[in-house]
């Protein structure tokens, strides 16, 4: 054998190693599941304070079945928090197969998340405790987007504040503000205002945002289960507390100084829920611009 023959026999022979080992190499591939979110369920119309159960669909894009015995899991995230899972699948998925599965527990015991108004991101991932093996691990996550309604509508009606509400199945708070422009003036003997008096004392809001350290009880109100409407009162005890010492308004012998009118400029209402560990939470907060003159009595 010629040395330029050896080499094509040494170099064909080496063509035929390779392309066996290569297909050899394809071919030890093991069948395996593989795991995807191909829907996401978030009910439509959702308003704060409601309790929502996120669902979704997953398939398997695999080729083998998942193993029977071992949780499909499903991890539900708001907004990068887990708030509900899904845990309780257990049957073999085979290739091709869809199932729709639903939340049934979280955190904080419960399989529902109580709405917050406004944007939210919902992150679905599927296998999210790492129990099946599959083909391909970077495929399990599904983002979908969705808005919560505040469900509040604010309207000043005589001296208070009627708030419609989107009925909740428990009982919740509000916390209602109003904010705007006080005024006063020289109160003659018969209590008439006398002519050029009136002077504007700053802007204030009466009320309160929020039930967490509140110093006065205006401005709060409970909501019954179901209840789609609340009235709170106006009250400007905090206001005439400030000002014991006397309005800074200089008037003429026989007249009083005295506040006159509170021009109204905007109203804000706060919904909050408890939790089941007794936790005070806001879920949902709208400000209302109006435009009414109140009377300022305590």
């Amino acid at each position: 054998m010629s040395w330029s023959k050896a080499v094509r026999v040494l170099v064909a022979g080496a063509v035929v190693v390779g392309s066996v080992a290569g297909a050899g190499a394809v071919s030890a591939a093991a069948p395996a599941p593989d795991l995807v979110v191909t829907a996401v369920v978030v009910p439509p119309g959702a308003v704060a304070g409601q309790l929502v159960r996120f669902g979704v669909t997953i398939q398997n894009r695999g080729t083998a079945p998942t193993p029977a015995g071992t949780i499909s899991g499903i991890g539900f995230q708001v907004d990068g928090r887990l708030v509900t899972w899904s845990d309780q699948f257990t049957a073999a998925l085979q290739p091709g197969e869809r199932v729709t599965l639903e939340a049934v527990g979280g955190p904080a015991g419960s399989a529902t998340w109580t709405a917050t108004a406004g944007r939210h991101v919902l992150r679905a991932v599927v296998d999210d405790a790492g129990r099946v093996r599959e083909a391909d691990e970077q495929n399990n996550v599904r983002d979908t987007s969705f808005t919560v309604g505040a469900g509040i509508a604010n309207r000043v009606q005589g001296q208070s504040v009627v708030a419609s509400l989107a009925p909740l199945p428990a009982p919740s708070r509000t916390a209602t503000s109003v904010t705007g422009r006080l005024f006063g003036g020289c109160l003659a003997a018969d209590g008439g205002l006398t002519d050029g008096s009136e002077r504007f004392l700053g802007t204030r809001t009466v009320g309160n945002d929020t039930f967490a350290g509140t110093k006065w009880t205006g401005g709060l109100a409970s909501v019954p289960a179901g209840a789609t409407r609340v009235r709170t009162g106006v009250s400007f005890s905090p206001v005439l507390y400030a000002v014991q010492g006397g309005l800074p308004i200089t008037c003429a012998a026989g007249q009083t100084a005295a506040f006159t009118r509170f021009a109204a400029t905007s109203v804000r209402t706060s919904r909050y829920t408890t939790s089941s560990t007794g936790t005070e939470r806001q879920v949902a907060s709208v400000s209302t611009p109006v435009d009414v003159d109140l009377d300022v009595v305590p």
